[in-house]
């Protein structure tokens, strides 16, 4: 079993749908045009102008066979749509790009239209695209699947048409007989057999959906990527049994819930809590994690790179150095019971070989600190992957989200704000002071680190590219806390809404002081209250003179 297969299990496990556009669709259940024979008529002779013979008209070169299409999709699981653009070419784009939002995979024919050298092609594209753009991006395959030999033409074609429409923010590049960009999109290429099995590069309808399938699996490129597919997929798939459990009588408990809180916007977020916390329990019961992030799994991943060594890059005395390990010990070391050091029998090993003649062990501390350089191309690249995984485990919302441009956060418990004059704040406000206060926000104040942060949130630079920040408390921070006010709470949202400015393409709030702080992320709540309390605690230890008669004594 290799790394590929735990991909196609993966995404055969998750896709469900496929949309198949093409205007000569064959097959039963759809009827053939007769066709009609021109008679020159006799004098008077209307009526045999015109003769229908009942033949159906013979297929044109470029048909989609539509019955076995649809049944080896059925085969794999996949629901399959076939449309037929005719007669609705002004519109098809935007109902194709809405349906897309949930199709898994989208396959095109190029000459539609009255042969129209993929215009109408294009246009879907592009349409999808900017739909997924207002989501923020997702994995997006796409394949063109045509009689059309032209590849290179073809997918240069949609390349110039895509980069040339300003709608489309992330530009599209050629990359090994394929298109792609930064947000997910994969475009492919595959010719249709058109009855010809012997065509070497062809695919038939049969052959289509698993090789679509296939090239799916290739847009989850990473162990994290598979058991995430798998867990959504085992969400969906226990959807109507979860569904089976929040009958009508638990409304009463809830309402009872809501009642009794003096926010009710804590019942909105408990409502969905409970609803995770049951899918949560569904998902156990797959034991996904037993399928796609053992040993062996880890193993699969780690032979797909195609390294003979892995490279540990560390500073040390004001350079960088280096120290190689082979796939085997990078994989012991992973599996150790050591958690504090490197094993010495792999060390003395490693050392043994001709690459390290010249380099020296590695010292113990640089297990914690650099161990991720051995899956990346520098130390800055280990650095921002790093700190992209703290960031995901850690926040809840950012300005990466293009969600949240619609459905704007508020401030409170776990706010992340940055201005010039003050840098980098945290908020440590209580939820329900945040939702009905004065308007008074307490801060404490971050500083930048390059390791073991608190906090890790993204900083969009003037072009959009994300730069991952790794943030820590400082020792004392309530010294140098802050408190702002940003006047008075909306009672009719319980909070302090962030605004978002569309011409430059950030989140701020101002305060009454007319001072613009940038929004950057929200925190999970458990995050924020666990640093909140660990900043409690400092400030319990402080300690003055005090008249010891009347002193009173800490149980």
């Amino acid at each position: 079993m290799t790394f590929a297969d735990d991909q196609y299990e993966a995404a055969r496990s998750f896709a469900y749908t496929m949309i198949v556009v093409d205007d000569e669709p064959i097959g039963a259940g759809m009827e053939a045009e007769p066709v009609v024979k021109v008679k020159t008529p006799g004098r008077g002779d209307v009526t045999t102008a015109k003769v229908t013979t009942g033949e159906p008209v013979s297929p044109e070169l470029h048909s989609l066979k539509t019955k076995e299409l649809i049944k080896s999709a059925l085969e794999l699981g996949l629901v399959c749509s076939i449309v037929n653009p005719k007669g609705d070419e002004d519109n098809v784009a935007k109902s194709v790009a809405k349906a897309a939002l949930r199709a898994d995979i989208v396959s095109l024919d190029w000459q539609m239209n009255n042969n129209d050298n993929g215009l109408l092609a294009s246009e879907i594209i592009k349409e999808i695209l900017c739909k997924d753009e207002e989501i923020g991006g997702r994995l997006r395959l796409i394949a063109i699947y045509t009689g059309d030999t032209d590849k290179q033409g073809i997918l240069d074609n949609i390349a110039a048409r895509l980069n040339a429409t300003t709608e489309i923010t992330s530009p599209v590049v050629k990359k090994d007989d394929e298109l792609a960009n930064s947000s997910g999109l994969r475009v492919i290429w595959r010719r249709k057999s058109l009855g010809n099995d012997k065509l070497a590069d062809a695919v038939s309808e049969v052959q289509l959906p698993d090789e679509l399938l296939k090239a799916f699996a290739k847009l989850s490129n990473g162990l994290l990527a598979n058991v995430a597919l798998s867990t959504i997929s085992a969400m969906r798939d226990s959807t109507h049994h979860l569904l089976s459990k929040f009958s009508q009588e638990l409304d009463g408990p809830f309402f009872h819930h809501r009642t009794l809180l003096e926010n009710s916007s804590e019942s909105m977020d408990y409502a969905v809590s409970i609803v995770m916390s049951a899918m949560k329990s569904e998902v156990d019961k797959s034991q996904i994690s037993k399928r796609y992030a053992t040993k062996e799994a880890i193993k699969r991943r780690l032979e797909v790179a195609g390294k003979d060594t892995f490279i540990l890059r560390y500073e040390h005395e004001g350079s960088e150095k280096q120290f190689h390990f082979s796939l085997d010990e990078v994989l012991t070391i992973i599996e150790g019971s050591n958690r504090d050091k490197w094993p010495p029998e792999i060390l003395t090993a490693a050392k043994a070989r001709n690459e390290n003649k010249n380099n020296t062990k590695p010292q113990n501390s640089y297990l914690k600190s650099d161990f991720s350089t051995l899956f990346s191309e520098s130390r800055d690249a280990a650095n921002q992957s790093m700190m992209r995984f703290s960031f995901l485990s850690s926040s809840n919302l950012s300005e990466l989200s293009k969600v949240s441009r619609t459905v704007l956060p508020k401030l409170g418990l776990g706010s992340v704000l940055h201005s010039e004059q003050s840098g980098y704040l945290l908020c440590l406000q209580a939820s329900c002071d945040a939702a009905r206060g004065d308007g008074l926000f307490f801060f404490v104040p971050l500083n930048i680190v390059k390791s073991s942060p608190h906090v890790v949130v993204p900083h969009l630079g003037a072009n959009g590219e994300p730069n991952y920040i790794g943030l820590e408390v400082p020792e004392n921070c309530y010294t140098k806390s802050l408190t702002i006010n940003f006047g008075k709470i909306d009672s009719a949202i319980g909070g302090i809404s962030i605004s978002f400015d569309g011409d430059r393409k950030i989140f701020c709030v101002n305060s009454n002081a007319k001072i613009e702080y940038r929004w950057l992320a929200n925190l999970k709540y458990k995050r924020a209250l666990r640093i909140s309390q660990d900043v409690s605690q400092h400030m319990s230890r402080i300690g003055f003179d005090e008249f010891e008669p009347f002193r009173k004594k800490r149980p």
